[in-house]
């Protein structure tokens, strides 16, 4: 099957590149990465989406949902997303590891739906097992393609919602909203969130497309922190007595998930993949929740990578990053703790990944876990053909490092 992605030009044309050329070295780094000895498999190709840029599974494993963020695609003369025509869609979970289209628009009419998390503690307003959505970023343009210029327009906020599509609150992060005044700017792209043990949720704003809006924003790269106790306030449009906490990172932070193993916050960052300024040169950072109070960025953990995307962990504890870079292959990065990150081998299909984005991981009941892996089809002109792929760990994976 034919596969294109061209992030990089398409990035670059937004006039976001800050024209600072990643070195040599962290392509060769990259590029160098050994094999990780335990090999994943394609056990399914799913052509039936637009745009998917986020995968979460259900709480208790049945489902899977898919962000589809409907890039503008050839009706557009930049890559960005199109006002409310994104959606969510839901699939059912095969015994065999397969997915089935449930309902392909559960939640439609959205803005640039991209990464999601399972609440994993219940508040007032929210049961445990609640999907917590991204919504509304920039860069950003209307069903015609032209820019949009309000700032008023740029909405972004976390949606959450259950199984059955119910949409059960919203937390405004956009132009007026307690985020603005705490950070100075809106948050511009919210592209990625994660809850630790607690039910503290993390996110990213990656901040690519703050620029396009009239009088303009500085730009916001970095992540926050809204304490658990906080989220019902918000939802409310309150001012929580704990209000959310602001951590600037460089570099354009696009993952973010909790690991399992020492419960911090793991952040990467993609901004090589339009040569803006990164000195991790695609990284990855851990946090604590005392780093984002006392605003202290500490040295990331890795680095040169290319342009991470997607984070998350395998029920072991091992990192899972996504590269995007144009001129470095598409891949996979498996993260032993301590350890170099490693290239995810994948067998089948020609072990072709075009965009892996927000992937997502689950252990089935034989020890083998699933991953699912949206590929970001970016400039496509086909909307409802872009691809997720399905890809097996075999029982004993995490024990490769």
């Amino acid at each position: 099957m034919t596969r294109t992605f061209d992030t990089i030009s398409c990035i670059r044309r937004l006039g976001l590149a800050a024209g600072i050329v990643v070195s040599v070295v962290a392509f060769e780094n990259a590029l160098a990465a050994d094999g990780y000895p335990v090999e994943a498999k394609v056990i399914q190709v799913m052509a039936a989406f637009d745009n998917p840029e986020g995968a979460i599974f259900s709480a208790d494993g049945k489902s899977v949902f898919i962000s589809n963020s409907a890039e503008i695609g050839d009706r557009g003369k930049d890559f960005a997303w199109t006002e409310g025509e994104g959606y969510i869609s839901k699939l059912s979970v095969g015994d065999d590891g397969q997915l089935a289209m449930v309902e392909e628009k559960l939640i439609d009419g959205l803005t640039g739906p991209l990464g999601m998390a399972v609440l994993p503690v219940a508040t007032g307003k929210f049961p445990a097992g609640t999907i917590i959505l991204c919504v509304g970023s920039a860069p950003l343009v209307d069903s015609n393609g032209e820019v949009v210029k309000d700032p008023a327009r740029l909405r972004t906020k976390l949606v959450a919602f259950n199984d059955d599509g119910e949409v059960l609150g919203e937390i405004d992060t956009g132009t007026g909203s307690i985020f603005h005044k705490i950070g100075g700017n809106p948050v511009a792209l919210i592209n990625a969130l994660g809850f630790d043990a607690d039910g503290n949720l993390f996110f990213a704003d990656t901040e690519f497309g703050a620029g396009q809006f009239d009088g303009g924003f500085s730009g916001g790269s970095g992540a926050w922190m809204i304490p658990h106790g906080s989220l019902d306030a918000l939802a409310d449009g309150q001012d929580p007595e704990a209000p959310p906490v602001f951590l600037s990172i460089p570099g354009n932070p696009d993952g973010v998930e909790v690991s399992p193993l020492d419960g911090k916050v793991y952040i990467n960052t993609v901004g090589p993949v339009a040569d803006a300024p990164d000195p991790a040169e695609g990284g990855v950072y851990a946090l604590t929740i005392d780093d984002f109070k006392s605003g202290n960025l500490p040295t990331p953990i890795d680095t040169k990578l290319g342009a991470l995307d997607g984070l998350d962990f395998t029920n072991g504890g091992l990192m899972l990053n996504t590269q995007i870079k144009g001129d470095v292959e598409a891949s996979i990065y498996v993260n032993c703790p301590g350890q170099a990150a490693k290239v995810l081998s994948i067998a089948g299909d020609n072990g072709a990944l075009a965009g892996p984005a927000d992937l997502a991981v689950r252990r089935a009941s034989d020890g083998s876990q699933l991953v699912i892996v949206p590929e970001l089809m970016a400039r496509d002109a086909t909307p409802g053909d872009d691809e997720v792929t399905v890809l097996m760990l075999p029982a004993g994976f995490d024990k490769g490092c």
